[in-house]
């Protein structure tokens, strides 16, 4: 089985989602394209990961690869010391989440940083830790990793961009934690408007990752007219981002829990599903 239909078979199981769905994919390819570690564990005593996002590979050295069926100690030797495994069975047996906010973590992020322990960057972390429940209880853990160090100095990053692009990947992680049913319910938009049909279409296609062109060709539109259909999506669901959407949308097909959708949304409306060759364009 490749790595993709394995990691989708993953969620599956712990969504209790067909494994064929669309709005399955399309959480698989979001979780992909997210700079946001995800990983999902048992409750067990060993924290098997069972399901981990393509960031990893980027966090991870090649020895750690690849991350599922691994035990969290051994991708983590000081996940111990640092507190995360304690925190981790301390949500298994109470239910109730845990954030670690801001430690440092030598094993995370050297690969993708290039760090050397002399170039200035200090590596902190934020990790959360969010029981999924199941018939029989907590089953498993889901666990939300995000890179909130200070940037270097010399990078020509202003701290008020670093702030924005931090509230976009937090509002971002915040769409995929309703999918799994452990986010806080949504205030509604002031709006209160509902998607029409065209923009629940042209909401389903920019989820798969279709660029606004691609969209506009395959609605045989403008792509002014998609931009437009864009940005009204974004200001009716209270949304930021194109991966909001796409988690808005996955939630939908895999029946996300009522009352933590972001408007009062009947249900997809969501017009015939692109041919093959055009599903093949996603990102």
């Amino acid at each position: 089985m490749q790595k993709s239909e394995a990691a989708l078979q993953a969620l599956a199981s712990v969504l209790q989602a067909s494994p064929e769905s669309d709005a399955l994919l399309i959480l698989g390819r979001l979780l992909d394209s997210l700079p946001i570690g995800f990983h999902v564990s048992d409750c067990g005593g060993e924290f098997h990961i069972l399901y981990a996002n393509r960031v990893w590979e980027r966090w991870l050295g090649p020895e750690k690869l690849p991350v599922a069926g691994k035990r969290l100690a051994d991708l983590f030797p000081s996940a111990e010391a640092a507190g995360v495994i304690q925190q981790m069975r301390e949500v298994c047996a109470t239910g109730q989440p845990k954030h670690l906010k801001g430690f440092e973590f030598g094993e995370l992020g050297a690969i993708e940083r290039g760090e050397t322990g002399k170039d200035g960057d200090t590596s902190r972390w934020d990790w959360e830790i969010y029981p999924l429940s199941g018939p029989a209880g907590i089953t498993h853990l889901l666990n939300v990793i995000m890179d909130v160090s200070t940037p270097h100095p010399r990078r020509k990053t202003s701290s008020k961009a670093s702030r924005l692009a931090e509230n976009i990947r937090r509002e971002e992680a915040s769409g995929v934690l309703r999918i799994f049913g452990v986010a806080p319910e949504l205030r509604r938009p002031a709006s209160g408007d509902r998607l029409s049909d065209r923009e629940f279409q042209v909401a389903d296609l920019l989820a798969m990752g279709f660029t606004n062109g691609a969209i506009a060709r395959h609605l045989n539109v403008s792509a002014a007219t998609v931009s437009s259909h864009v940005a009204h999506i974004l200001a009716k669901l209270g949304f930021r981002s194109r991966a909001q959407v796409a988690a808005w949308v996955a939630g939908l097909g895999l029946g996300q829990p009522a009352g933590r959708q972001s408007i009062d949304a009947p249900g997809p409306k969501l017009g015939p599903s692109p041919p093959a060759t055009i599903r093949a364009k996603v990102i």
